[in-house]
């Protein structure tokens, strides 16, 4: 029976909470009817919306989130009177409370009622003196509603009252850019850096948001006259000299910027490192020159902490000028090859001077690429991987010395032995950038030999890394075999690109560009002319600009590619007319030596069905071009792709051309 009973008991409780609407369930229907007022406001239904806030704000009229949300509906349909109304009974009902007054002055500005709002925020101000966050909540309002000098006012008035001057110096600072009054700002950022120099990344982030050059010229010119207050390498005077660093980069005066690093560098007893930072970020900006200095500043020192990694650097430095400059078809004289034994040369140096630096195994595998990308001297590459292999200590060095090991052995053609040392590189690597590396040379090392299967497997791999520099090439690579294949076999033509890579990788030019020689004269339909045609462009560039240019444009004249032309080829022929012409505007000289260079496997084979290599009409010497017809080349692309890849660059080069034009 007690069971009984205890169970009828629980029975009728669990009934009458079902039953009975209790305060959970209200609640839980008010906050409905406010999740839908608010999506209702949201989708601009505003009517219905003031109608679900009133109903609301009668069953609740405390409730601010609810007044606020009416107030908002209200002015949004222009009822200013009624919304005014609705503020007035809430500040009698609940007492003078600050956000509802502050909300009646938003109301007021919003109706045009300037004087009433202005009134209505100082008295919410003359009620509150003690309190920070009401002058900051009116200041905030009154920037919601542009008025940034009467928000000034208000920040100073409350950084005087409390004697603070740290107290909302950053939105003094913010509304003054505000008004474009660029002084008064600055000055307050300035003394923000003097009082605590930690809080100059937030300014400079404030500072990018302002494309103004009056802006930095204002601030370089109050700094400086900032720095000459304080005694030199004192905390404040390395502060506002870090800050002018900063400056005169961002405004664009580079060589005024690696002046001012360099006089910090000074003054801080060279622990501020300011002008390594500043070689990076010159360099990462294009002004290779002035990054090659900020490097050199540390290598001219007795001593420094940063010496070997500065020879580092500097490697780093010449490498990418020299891609900068055969991206931009700058590379006149070779300039690109002596940057790049430069880069060899600081490492070199780096090696001899400090055969303990903590990162030589890096430095002896940038050693060997260099030797066998660049200067093509397996030779040097091999001295250095004999290095590695007695310094090699973890098996992430020993992953390193495997693909060496197997970049010589790629280099000198013995594919099989190649394949081994890829392989156990990328075993041990297990990931990462050597392994991504490994794997790429695996690929390009069956693609070398033939084995065009084997290479795609490989290949096909590296592709899914998309964030790896190596996936692109794997992905061009593979691509070129999947073109070649027919049915039955490989195309005869992917074996001779396969060669001719192979020829051209190792610095073999002359023969490669004999090899590929034929395709000049076969139908431009094999599915592999295009890329035959381009490794024969990048080829003959290598021997001379000039000699590539005769050749390409003379072969997409041909009737059977002129109508069929790739864009990549259209873009390298009229990059190649552009590099001539440069060449021939700063008579460089090697224009004048091109005759003597053609591979004579090249010269075999006619452009037409009368003329050879240098045609019977055409003068043996120079081709000379203008202005206007290398932009006719460019144009000649833009007609054929006018969406393609390259017809926003090209655009942008037709420009350059023009202007250089003016300006001569």
């Amino acid at each position: 029976m007690h069971h009984v009973r205890s169970f009828f008991v629980f029975l009728m409780l669990a009934i009458a909470l079902v039953i009975l609407p209790g305060p959970g369930l209200q609640a839980q229907t008010g906050a409905g009817e406010f999740s839908l007022g608010n999506e209702l406001l949201r989708q601009g239904k505003f009517e219905e919306a003031y109608e679900i806030f009133e109903r609301m704000l009668r069953e609740n009229p405390r409730s601010y989130a609810v007044y606020d949300r009416a107030a908002t509906a209200l002015v949004q349909l222009k009822r200013y009177d009624d919304a005014i109304q609705i503020t007035k009974e809430r500040l009698d009902r609940v007492g003078d409370d600050s956000n509802t007054r502050i909300k009646l002055g938003e109301i007021y500005d919003i109706s045009g009622r300037r004087d009433d709002a202005m009134e209505a925020w100082d008295h919410v101000l003359r009620q509150h003196t003690q309190n920070a966050q009401v002058y900051r909540r009116v200041a905030e309002t009154m920037n919601q509603r542009r008025l940034f000098r009467e928000a000034i006012r208000v920040y100073e008035t409350a950084r005087e009252q409390f004697g603070d001057a740290n107290l909302f110096a950053f939105e003094i600072a913010n509304n003054y850019l505000a008004i474009t009054d660029f002084e008064s700002a600055i000055n307050e950022y300035l003394d923000i850096i003097g009082r605590d120099n930690r809080r100059m990344s937030l300014i400079q982030r404030q500072l990018l948001n302002y494309d103004e050059r009056r802006l930095y010229d204002t601030a370089i010119l109050l700094t400086e006259e900032r720095i000459g207050q304080f005694s030199p390498g004192s905390e404040a005077d390395l502060a506002y000299r870090d800050f002018l660093v900063w400056l005169t980069m961002e405004r664009g005066l580079y060589r005024r910027a690696l002046a001012a690093a360099r006089t910090l560098e000074r003054h801080s007893n060279n622990e501020r490192h300011a002008m390594f930072r500043m070689g990076r970020d010159l360099r990462s900006r294009g002004q290779f020159e002035l990054s090659e200095q900020a490097f050199q500043y540390y290598l001219e020192l007795d001593t420094h902490p940063l010496q070997a990694r500065s020879h580092e650097e500097l490697s780093r430095t010449y490498q990418e000028w020299a891609g900068y400059l055969t991206d931009r078809n700058l590379d006149f004289d070779g300039a690109a090859d002596s940057l790049y034994r430069k880069a060899f040369d600081a490492v070199d140096q780096l090696a001899g001077q400090f055969p303990r630096y903590d990162r030589m195994m890096q430095t002896l595998a940038i050693q060997s690429e260099l030797a066998l990308d660049h200067l093509k001297e397996p030779g040097k590459a091999a001295e250095y991987h004999q290095k590695m292999e007695r310094i090699a200590r973890d098996d992430s060095e020993k992953a390193l010395v495997h693909y060496v090991e197997g970049r010589l052995l790629l280099f000198d053609g013995n594919f099989s032995m190649a394949r081994v040392s890829f392989t156990r590189s990328n075993r041990i690597a297990d990931g990462g950038e050597i392994a991504d590396k490994s794997r790429y040379y695996l690929g390009l090392g069956d693609f070398y030999n033939g084995d065009f299967t084997y290479a795609r497997m490989q290949l096909r791999s590296l592709e899914r890394q998309s964030y790896s520099w190596y996936a692109n090439n794997a992905l061009q690579l593979r691509f070129i075999i999947q073109e070649g294949h027919e049915e039955g076999g490989e195309n005869i033509e992917l074996h001779r690109i396969a060669r001719a890579r192979y020829l051209y990788d190792t610095g073999r030019y002359a023969e490669a560009a004999d090899l590929l020689a034929p395709v000049l004269e076969e139908p431009a339909a094999n599915p592999l002319h295009g890329e035959s045609m381009l490794l024969l462009t990048q080829t003959l560039r290598r021997i001379h600009p000039e000699i590539a240019f005769r050749v390409v444009d003379r072969h997409t004249r041909r009737p059977s590619v002129h109508q069929a032309a790739g864009e990549r080829l259209l873009w390298e022929r009229a990059r190649l007319a552009e590099v001539v012409y440069l060449m021939q505007q700063r008579d460089t000289g090697n224009n004048r030596s091109a005759e003597g260079l053609v591979p004579a496997g090249l010269l075999a084979y006619p452009f037409s069905a009368e003329d050879r290599f240098y045609g019977r009409d055409e003068s043996t010497g120079p081709i000379l071009l203008s202005a206007d017809g290398v932009t006719g080349y460019y144009e000649k692309l833009l007609l054929n792709y006018p969406e393609g890849y390259y017809s926003e660059i090209a655009r942008n080069r037709i420009r350059d051309l023009e202007r250089q034009a003016r300006e001569l």
